[in-house]
C-alpha cells in the first residue's frame, strides 16, 4: 500500500459492502465528527447514523449513508514484510465499519426515498394531530400509547429516508 494509505472494511448483515485502501475516512460518532487517517490510534467508538467517506489516493471518494454501527481501527506494529515496524520506521493501520445498514450512494433509489420521507411526514402530522400521542413536557413515567410507539418509529424512518436522500443527492460542501 501506497504511504498514507491503510485497509479499510465496511461489513453489513448481508454482505462485505467495500474493501478498500483508504487515504482518510470521514464519518460522525456519538461524540461527533471522527476523520481516520494512517497511523490513527487504536479505537472502538459507535457509529451514529450519517454519511460515512472514504477518501482514496485514486478515484474519487466513495460515500455511504450507514444508518448506525461500530468502527474500530487498529494500527499493528510489524511491517508487511514481517520485520519490526520501529525498524521500518511505519505502522500499518486497519480500520472495520460494522453497520447494521448501509448503502453506496450510487446503489440508493433517490425515488423511492423520496416517497419514504413523504409518506413519513404525513404519518407524523396525523399522528401528532390526533391526540393520542403523549404530550411534551408530560411526566417520562407516563405509559406510552401505542401512538406513541408508532410516532417513534415513524421518525426514525423519516431519518433514515432524509440520510439516504442527502447521500444520494450529492457530496456534502466541503
Amino acid at each position: 500500500m501506497a504511504d498514507g494509505e491503510f485497509q479499510l472494511q465496511v461489513v453489513a448483515p448481508e454482505a462485505n459492502l467495500l474493501e478498500t485502501p483508504a487515504t482518510a475516512v470521514v464519518l460522525r460518532s456519538s461524540d461527533g465528527d471522527l476523520t481516520i487517517l494512517d497511523g490513527h490510534t487504536d479505537l472502538i467508538t459507535d457509529v451514529v447514523p450519517t454519511e460515512v467517506r472514504v477518501d482514496r489516493s485514486e478515484g474519487e471518494a466513495i460515500r455511504l449513508a450507514v444508518h448506525g454501527g461500530f468502527l474500530q481501527v487498529e494500527t499493528g506494529e510489524l511491517h508487511p514484510d514481517g520485520e519490526a515496524a520501529e525498524a521500518k520506521g511505519d505502522r500499518s493501520t486497519r480500520a472495520t465499519l460494522l453497520a447494521g445498514v448501509a448503502e453506496r450512494a450510487e446503489e440508493i433509489d433517490l425515488p423511492r426515498a423520496e416517497w419514504a420521507k413523504e409518506e413519513a411526514e404525513t404519518r407524523i402530522e396525523e399522528l401528532r394531530a390526533s391526540g393520542k400521542t403523549r404530550a411534551e413536557g408530560v411526566a417520562e413515567d407516563t405509559p406510552l400509547t401505542p401512538e406513541d410507539v408508532e410516532l417513534a418509529a415513524t421518525e426514525a424512518a423519516l431519518a433514515r429516508a432524509e440520510l439516504r436522500i442527502a447521500v444520494a443527492s450529492g457530496p456534502t460542501p466541503s
